[in-house]
C-alpha cells in the first residue's frame, strides 16, 4: 500500500493524493524519486481547477484491468466537457506535469476543435490559451 502525497495548487489548496496514482506525472515522479516531498509539493504553474481534473484523470487511469477503448471514450467526454479556461487550465498543468497521455488527448481534441475554424477564429482560439503552442517548462 502506498502512502499520500500532498499536492497543492498555485493558490495554496492543498489536495491528498494516492502516491502510486501521481506517479503519471514525470514531473512528481522525479520529485518523489529525489525526496522532495516532505512538506508537500507545491505545484505554482497549476491552479486548483486544473490540478482537480488532473486527479480525476489519475485515478480514472489508475484503476486496473482499465479497458483500454472504454478510457480513450472516457478522455474523450472528459476533456470535451471541459469549459474553455479549464480546458487551456488542463493543458497546461498537463505540460507543466509531464503527462503525456494527457497532453496527446488534448492536443487531438484541440486539432479537432480548430479544425474547421477560419485562420482568424483558429488565430483567436490560440491567443486565448496563452500560448497554446509553448510548452510550460
Amino acid at each position: 500500500m502506498s502512502k499520500n502525497i500532498t499536492l497543492k495548487s498555485s493558490y495554496g489548496v492543498s489536495f491528498e493524493v494516492d502516491e502510486a496514482i501521481v506517479l503519471m506525472s514525470q514531473r512528481i515522479k522525479c520529485m518523489i524519486e529525489d525526496d522532495r516531498t516532505n512538506n508537500g509539493i507545491t505545484l505554482s504553474k497549476v491552479n486548483s481547477a486544473a490540478l482537480v481534473n488532473v486527479i480525476k484523470y489519475y485515478k480514472k487511469h489508475s484503476k486496473a484491468n482499465a479497458d483500454d477503448t472504454e478510457l480513450k471514450a472516457w478522455d474523450i467526454n472528459f476533456v470535451r466537457n471541459l469549459n474553455k479556461d479549464t480546458f487551456f487550465a488542463l493543458d497546461s498543468a498537463a505540460k507543466y506535469l509531464n503527462i503525456y497521455e494527457l497532453i496527446d488527448v488534448m492536443a487531438n481534441l484541440f486539432a479537432v476543435i480548430i479544425k474547421g475554424l477560419t485562420f482568424k477564429e483558429e488565430t483567436e482560439t490560440s491567443s486565448t490559451s496563452q500560448n497554446f503552442y509553448k510548452t510550460t517548462s
